[in-house]
């Protein structure tokens, strides 16, 4: 129930759509439970003798009749006019909540650190964003305002029955016991079942996920065959699962209705022994059948209605669950609004470890504004955690890093990425037209302003020979440019970002040579008044940073100009000679970049 009521709250944009319906369902009910008492009355009024002599009926037995057909008529075309707009109301509150707890789950997704997702199959997450949020509507449309009815129409039809006959009304619920256990058994057999099919979909949604997005390689490695098993696997997997759940409900239906309908037979049986005794009349006979069906039909359409709701309570379990993580990184309380910086980066006594493997350890270094840093060094050394901490993706374990001397803990995240562009590694293109994603984070740039961003990174001449030039849909994820088109894109976004910080995480690493030179040549202009930290593995790059630091094993052991490092003749000497012997000028795979 805790969780019904946290997805109530998450609606509350449709309260006024679920309280309409609430008011329709009452009317309908009302219109059900007034029928059975007027036809009861009207065979009261038969049975006593209003009709009089045979043949003709007195003139207020007449008006008595006619009244209680219009009566009946009036609830008969009511019943179904309100029962429509309970339907409408409700299915417009049911979707409003699918969009709402769908909203609400992407906006607490969007808090989670670079570490949540690491550790997370993306299908996983789709699973619950997209599949269990899905029976929401079931439950806001459908369960809760069935289960509203019937338990109206039992409580409704219960008065009715002691108001009738309460002997006979005490006969008709002895099966009440016996479907409460029913229930009860239900929920504590069936949820857990639902919950493990709704976990193998997530498994299966998590499979496709990956072998969609590597296709290419499963066909490139001729795997199609594993992964068609693998896949087949799991879709069986989870076919087994709702059919054992679907299987077990099933039985428990059977039971419930079978002692559903003892309460018609006890009324049957009691009600026609007392009216032979003359202990009870036709009229309280029919009344009561009429009530009975009514009374249990509810009962019975709980009993469905609990498949329905089960699995709307597993579904529930699986989007709690995510919504219930805390995010690693967070603002504090009262955290400031960080304005324009001027760019100053400072690591005081920084140390890191991720999952309790040591990356980083006691890093002390001040990047003044506007200077050039290269962090180099073998694989694994912490080149790309160190930069990762500047938008503060992760938190140091120890130490802090500042901003213009201003702790990243003590202001917001938001306003600081409005200070921080970013080109990495793998790059990330939307679904969009070439000028859409260079202007992805300057939604407001105009065409003059990307074009600009674009010649600069190298890409203004490859993209005007695209077929429609800035305004080419690129594909999901720039599938249909190269890997150097696209890391050119990814750098005139950050350009044309204009934050004051910006960090190239093996930014050119794909681009040729030619290329290269362009983007080196555009970047001496713009990193005038800009702190730029690269992480880079090729020489040419490497060399025109003001200050190269070389990590080695989670510390610094090397910080200085090219120039003055190799005249050292440490570590950055000893690999880029060894470079050079090999490949005539690019620092090899020990510099590649690393955690």
């Amino acid at each position: 129930m805790r969780h019904i009521t946290r997805l109530i709250w998450i609606s509350r944009a449709y309260w006024r759509w679920m309280f309409l319906a609430f008011l329709a369902l009452v009317g309908a009910t009302g219109a059900n439970l007034a029928g059975p008492w007027l036809m009861r009355r009207l065979i009261s009024m038969i049975e006593e003798g209003v009709a009089g002599v045979a043949g003709s009926l007195p003139s207020a037995g007449t008006r008595q009749v006619v009244t209680t057909a219009l009566a009946l008529l009036l609830i008969y075309a009511a019943r179904p006019a309100l029962r429509a707009l309970q339907t409408w109301s409700a299915h417009v509150a049911g979707w409003g909540s699918v969009a709402e707890a769908r909203k609400e789950i992407y906006r607490h997704l969007q808090r989670q650190s670079p570490k949540y997702y690491s550790s997370t199959q993306t299908g996983q997450i789709m699973s619950r964003a997209v599949n269990d949020t899905a029976s929401f509507e079931a439950l806001i449309a459908h369960v809760i305002p069935e289960a509203l009815v019937g338990l109206l129409t039992v409580a409704g039809v219960f008065v009715m029955l002691f108001r009738i006959n309460a002997r006979l009304a005490l006969f008709t619920l002895v099966p009440i016991p016996f479907i409460i256990l029913g229930f009860v058994g239900y929920n504590r057999v069936v949820r857990p079942l639902f919950r493990h099919a709704q976990s193998r979909l997530g498994d299966l949604n998590a499979v496709l996920q990956d072998n969609i997005s590597g296709m290419r390689e499963i066909q490139v490695f001729a795997q199609e065959d594993r992964e068609l098993e693998s896949v087949a696997r799991r879709v069986m997997g989870y076919s087994t699962s709702v059919t054992r759940a679907v299987s077990t409900s099933a039985c428990f239906h059977g039971a419930i209705d079978f002692f559903a309908g003892l309460g018609t037979v006890f009324v049957v049986l009691f009600g026609g022994l007392m009216a032979l005794k003359g202990q009870v009349s036709i009229a309280d006979i029919t009344g009561f059948l009429l009530y009975v069906s009514l009374f249990y039909e509810p009962i019975m359409g709980l009993n469905k209605l609990n498949e329905s709701l089960q699995q709307a309570l597993a579904s529930s379990d699986r989007y709690f669950e995510v919504l219930d993580r805390e995010p690693d990184i967070e603002d504090a309380p009262g955290a400031a609004e960080l304005g324009r910086v001027k760019g100053r980066i400072t690591y005081e006594g920084v140390s890191f470890d991720y999952d309790g493997t040591p990356v980083l350890s006691n890093i002390n270094l001040d990047i003044r504004p506007g200077e050039m840093i290269a962090l180099v060094g073998p694989t694994g050394v912490g080149k790309t955690t160190m930069a990762n901490l500047i938008p503060r993706f992760y938190d140091p374990t120890e130490g802090r890093v500042l901003i213009d001397g201003v702790d990243l803990r003590t202001v917001t995240t938001a306003s600081l990425h409005r200070n921080v562009s970013m080109v990495l590694q793998d790059v990330f293109l939307f679904n969009g037209t070439v000028a859409e994603n260079i202007a992805y984070g300057s939604p407001g740039a105009t065409r003059e302003q990307i074009v600009a961003a674009a010649t600069a990174a190298g890409a203004d001449e490859f993209i005007r020979e695209m077929p429609q030039g800035y305004d080419t849909p690129i594909g999901e994820r720039g599938v249909r440019l190269s890997g150097g088109q696209k890391q050119r894109l990814a750098i005139a976004r950050a350009l044309l970002y204009d934050a004051p910080v910006l960090i190239l995480d093996e930014a050119t690493s794909a681009v040729d040579t030619e290329t290269e030179a362009k983007i080196a040549s555009a970047l001496e202009h713009l990193t005038e008044g800009r702190t730029t930290i690269v992480i880079a593995h090729r020489l040419s790059t490497i060399r025109r940073a003001d200050r190269i630091i070389v990590l080695d094993e989670g510390e610094i052991v090397e910080q200085g100009t090219h120039e003055q490092l190799m005249a050292v003749g440490g570590l950055y000497a000893k690999l880029v000679n060894v470079d050079a012997n090999e490949t005539g000028g690019r620092v090899a795979a020990a510099f590649a970049p690393g955690r």
